[in-house]
């Protein structure tokens, strides 16, 4: 097979076309509703998650880098000296 065909060559589906795959999956969808309903919801719950914790991770781990910076805090020669001044 040389590379002219494979790239016009319109067959990603062991011999089939596109559009009689699509129009495959789309028999196949409407045959079963049910089932094909579960299975979206299960690709579009794990879609979520997945967004969720690319969300999140940046978010929790720029809090958690707050958080200690606030929480090991020491006191500067400044702090010292206007605590003196507040006495």
């Amino acid at each position: 097979m040389t590379k002219e065909k494979a790239r016009d060559d319109p067959d990603d589906f062991s011999g089939t076309g596109i559009g009689g795959a699509a129009f495959m999956v789309t028999v196949m969808a409407l045959r079963h509703p049910r089932q094909s309903l579960k299975e979206l919801l299960t690709v579009v719950r794990r879609l979520g998650r997945w967004t969720t914790r690319l969300v999140v991770a940046p978010a929790a781990l720029v809090g958690v880098i707050v958080w200690w910076y606030r929480r090991d805090r020491r006191p500067t020669f400044e702090d010292y000296l206007h605590s003196r001044d507040e006495e």
